[in-house]
Formats: structure tokens, sequence, C-alpha cells
């Protein structure tokens, strides 16, 4: 099926459009809800939605993630301490306050009503898995936060719910949007939706894999009942590459790749991370020029990475930037759930739940396999490296590869808590970050958020540090 690109949505651009004139780096927060319009329909909610859903998934908390990890470095201004593991709050607000503005959940909420109202099941649904996606990645990111009762004018202030409750919810509301997926009730969504045009049997796959997603997050607490519901959810969840839940983008400019624009507004504050580009150069990977480009200055012709910090011949902002065309192209489709994923939580699960590692390199391969036809490459030889692989070595390799699958998604920093691999060394010895600020905007409004230097260290399902 081809996906129909967004151009000419008024609702969609007027949103981009205010990122472009933000500089692509912090989004002044909006008062109140900017997409309140009283007759506005469920196709240009789903459409604002849509769109919300692309910033959380490929702005800040994408360069913090991919930063931490060493996908990418901070090589200029505020990004060189976020290279060295340094964050105050300031500096992921818009990662918090477009969790409920700007086609977040105030936005989600009203699509969901509406569609019920309608009658028009398989809608609310799509808009269900949407907000579980923001409201689950939330909870990944700050810990306990403002759900139960947000954005309800009953509670002005409302309370921070606890991290497990807030997850319980999101997986309960995942069950409830592929019933509703599957009912059947109600014309679905057309054309506004992006990633799937209406079709049920997808976004429920997808919806699985965020169920599988959710309980390997907290693995390292509740240990093996978690990897079990794992499996059990990625059995039924994204199982090819046409699954893969994309964000749509063109080449038209307030519909391009926002690390597109993120990077030709802020050229040089971020470059390619030293560790990733070694790795695949090590591997022979065929990804490693549609994830980079070259490098400039005494660099150009090469690709090159920037470690963390500012060590002594490191090419700072000279390092490689992302591939044009490749990840750094505006109308390049940002990869948010997909198939790869998917089958390295079953490789994981296997592997860690089942022991059974004959069952975790099958699906290994698979994942492997997600990946060639999504970018396009030949991974066979990494395939067939896999056949000999056993005890810790196998367990390494899913997750190494995994790490180098989901580049620059967010999920890649949730992965490193749990696991600690890829086993990057840190600038000066330092832990990576375990959780971000609160909004100061968000606590300046709201008493039940604590200052900063009351916030945790780390989040109840990530109680240590690598």
């Amino acid at each position: 099926m081809k996906r129909s690109k967004w151009s000419g949505r008024a609702l969609a651009a007027a949103l981009l459009a205010s990122f472009v004139a933000a500089g692509c780096d912090f989004i002044t927060p909006v008062e109140g809800n900017p997409n309140a319009v009283p007759d506005a329909s469920l196709d240009q909610l789903l459409v604002a939605t849509s769109v919300g859903t692309y910033f959380a998934e490929e702005a800040q908390a994408s360069r913090l993630a991919s930063i931490w990890t060493q996908q990418m470095a901070g090589t200029d201004r505020q990004f060189t301490g976020f290279d060295e593991l340094i964050i105050t709050e300031v500096d992921a607000d818009e990662v918090y306050n477009n969790v409920y503005t700007g086609g977040g959940l105030i936005d989600i909420r009203r699509g969901i009503s509406g569609a019920e109202d309608l009658g028009r099941g398989v809608y609310a649904g799509v808009f269900k898995v949407h907000e579980a996606l923001i409201i689950g990645m939330a909870a990944s990111h700050f810990g306990d936060i403002e759900y139960s009762q947000a954005i309800d004018p009953e509670f002005p202030t409302p309370v921070l719910d606890e991290q497990r409750d807030v997850y319980t919810a999101v997986l309960a509301l995942l069950d409830q949007a592929i019933a509703d997926l599957q009912s059947g009730a109600g014309a679905p969504p057309g054309a506004p939706d992006f990633a799937y045009g209406g079709d049920a049997s997808r976004w429920i796959a997808a919806a699985n894999t965020l169920k599988a997603r959710y309980n390997l997050h907290w693995v390292e607490v509740d240990g093996s009942s978690r990897y079990t519901a794992a499996l059990t959810a990625a059995q039924q969840g994204i199982l090819d590459a046409s699954g893969d839940w994309m964000a749509d983008h063109s080449t038209v400019a307030t519909e391009s790749n926002i690390w597109s624009q993120f990077l030709f507004e802020r050229s040089g504050y971020i470059s390619a991370g030293d560790y990733l580009v070694e790795d695949m150069k090590a591997r022979s990977d065929p990804r490693l020029t549609i994830y980079y480009g070259e490098g400039s200055g005494d660099y150009a012709g090469q690709i090159v990475g920037s470690p963390p910090g500012n060590p002594s011949g490191d090419p700072g902002t000279d390092a490689s930037s992302l591939a044009v065309p490749g990840y750094g192209a505006p109308g390049f489709d940002f990869p948010i759930v997909t198939c790869a994923e998917n089958n390295f939580i079953i490789a994981e699960a296997e592997f860690q739940a089942n022991g059974d590692e004959a069952a975790a390199r099958v699906a290994l391969d698979a994942a492997l396999a997600c990946e060639g036809v999504r970018k396009g490459v030949d991974l066979s030889a990494a395939q067939a490296a896999n056949d000999g692989l056993i005890g810790a070595a196998l367990f390494d390799e899913i997750m190494s590869q995994k790490y180098t699958s989901l580049f620059l998604n967010r999920e890649v920093w949730n992965d490193y808590k749990r696991t600690c691999r890829p086993a990057i060394v840190t600038f000066q010895g330092r832990d990576v970050p375990g959780r971000l600020f609160y909004s100061p905007d968000a606590r300046e409004t709201n008493p039940n958020i604590p200052a900063p230097s009351q916030q945790p260290a780390r989040n109840d399902n990530d109680p240590n540090a690598c």
C-alpha cells in the first residue's frame, strides 16, 4: 500500500512550521490546547496526533538518546554538555510538554471521545495506540508522570502517578485498542492515517509490539515473567517489514524529517558518534553510508565519528553528520516501531527467559532480514555469522545488532539502561543519565512536581546504573 504524503494539510503544516520557527531546538510551550477548534474533525485530530508523534520520536528525546549511547555526539554549544552526560531541567522541557499539548494527550483524548461517540471503534483504537506510545515512553523517560488526572479540568494540579501504575494502565489501554481494532466497528481512518491507511490488522500488530517493548522495560525489576509476557506479545507483533510504523515525511520544508531540519538549522551541534561508526566499520556493515555522510575539513571523504568529550585528535564539528540520502534526507521516513525491533525482542526473550539459543538465533536472523528489506541492504553475512554463536556472545550480538538497527530511536536508551549494552566507555566514567527532569513549565504550575534537587536520579524500573 502506498501511503499518501501529507502536503497541503494545514494543521500538520502549522505544527511543523512552529518547529522550524523555533530553530529546531526547544519548542516554547503553548498555554491551553493549541488545536482546540470546536469543529475539529477526527481526521484533523489524527493528523495533529501523527505529527505530535513524529516530534516525540525524532526531536530532543531522540537526540539525547543517540548522544548518550554514542550513536551520535554533541559537538557544539549546549550539546557538548549532553556529550559529557550533563543535563538540566530546561534541556528536556519540550519532551515533557509535548506529551500533553501540540498533538499530544489533549488531542488524542478528543479523538478517542469523538470516535467513540460516533460508534467508530476502529478509529478510536488507532488513537489509543498513539496514546500508549506517547504515555508509555514518557513514563520510561520521567518515571512518575501526570496521567490519571492529566488534562482533566477537575484536577488543575494533577498528581504524579507511580511509574508502575502508568505502565499497567498503558498495557491495559493497548488491550482496549486491540479489542477496538478487532471489533470492525465504524469506518476506519483513511488517508489521514499516514502509517497504515486504516488497516486494523497492522495497527493490532504495532500494538502488540508496544506491549512487548513495555514488558521489557520491567525485566530489571520483575524478572523472567516480564520476558514471558514480552515474548507472548511479540509473537503477535510486527513480523514483516511491510508492517513497520514509519513517520511520513517529504521534501517540503514543513513536512521534512525533523533530524534533517535540526541539522540544517543547527549545523555542527551534533555529529556522528565514534563508537557506532567504528563498530560498523569493523563489521563492514552496509548500513554505514545510510546512517552517516562524509566529514569535512581534514576529514573530507571519510566517515569519522567524535568520541565523548573533547579528547586530543577529536574531529569535533568536522566529524560526519547524517547521510543524505539516508537518515539526514528531508524526505526520509523515520522508523518508529518495526519488525526488526519486534524480532530482537523475541530473540532476547527466548535467550533470557527460555534459554533457547536456537530460537534466539532464528529471531535474530529474522530481525536482520527485516532490516535488509527496510534499508535495502544485504545482511546475509551477519546472519551467517550468527550460526555459531552461543551463550554470552549470542546475547551480546542480539543487543549489538538491535542497537545498530534502532539508529536514533529513543528506545536505544531504554535498552542500554536495562542491559548495559553496548559496552560504551562514558565520559570520565560518568553514569549515563537514568531519567529526564520534568519540565520547569509544568513544575511552576503544578506543586505536585518536585524541584530538580528532589527528583530521583533513576526510575523505579531501572534501579541500577551500568
